[in-house]
């Protein structure tokens, strides 16, 4: 399996990850044994360093011994908790709930965009006003080629079902894929079950050929 760099995972045990690549690491997570592992270790002694500073000549005390509910179970219970509003993703989509409960209060019905794309649909689940980039669910049937495209910024990409090929090899449920601005791609999802990406868009896409050409003439 691939898997986010340590310095992201890193990050988000720290809780410094911004929260559009938040969800799509929480996805990854769900998918992957081996990132859990790495998580729990990284934020169980962190979570310890920092929650046991005291003022200088005092004695950190056990976090058993504080008062008060302890935030690791309260964390918990919210993940195992179904979400308190409707969910707006339908269950219908392989999206783990961690994943879900990571989502924006704010998020409204999924409006799907698929004009030209071989089959593929793409939804804008929410923008980060401060960074610029967009959280986006992607949907395709298997045995089809999505339309080859540049990225102008860096993509984070997890995938939730099924799988697809392109010039960087082969990717199924749970792999972490990066791509960098200025790379480019046509992804061929694989025969059998459709294919679900998650992913984080830190700038526009260009497309190839007559796609790009009707792309710049109206956007």
């Amino acid at each position: 399996m691939m898997h986010p760099p340590s310095e992201t995972l890193l990050a988000h045990a720290s809780g410094h990850l911004e929260p559009v690549l938040r969800v799509v690491v929480e996805a990854h997570l769900d998918l992957c044994p081996a990132c859990r592992a790495g998580m729990a270790a990284m934020a169980e002694p962190g979570g310890w360093l920092f929650g046991g500073f005291e003022p200088e000549g005092r004695r950190p005390e056990p976090p058993s011994a504080r008062p008060g509910p302890d935030p690791l179970w309260e964390k918990l219970e919210a993940r195992l908790a179904p979400p308190a509003a409707a969910d707006p993703v339908p269950a219908s989509v392989p999206l783990p709930l961690a994943a879900r409960l990571e989502l924006p209060a704010s998020l409204g019905r999924l409006r799907w965009w698929r004009p030209f794309l071989r089959g593929a649909r793409l939804a804008v689940l929410c923008e980060d006003d401060r960074t610029g980039a967009s959280l986006a669910l992607a949907h395709m049937p298997g045995g089809r080629v999505f339309p080859r495209h540049e990225h102008l910024g860096f993509e984070h990409a997890v995938v939730l079902a099924g799988g697809y090929d392109d010039e960087r090899g082969s990717f199924t449920a749970g792999d972490f894929a990066i791509y960098e601005p200025g790379s480019s791609h046509g992804p061929h999802t694989l025969d059998g079950d459709d294919c679900w990406i998650l992913f984080r868009l830190g700038g526009p896409v260009r497309f190839a050929g007559w796609r790009g050409a009707v792309q710049r003439l109206f956007l």
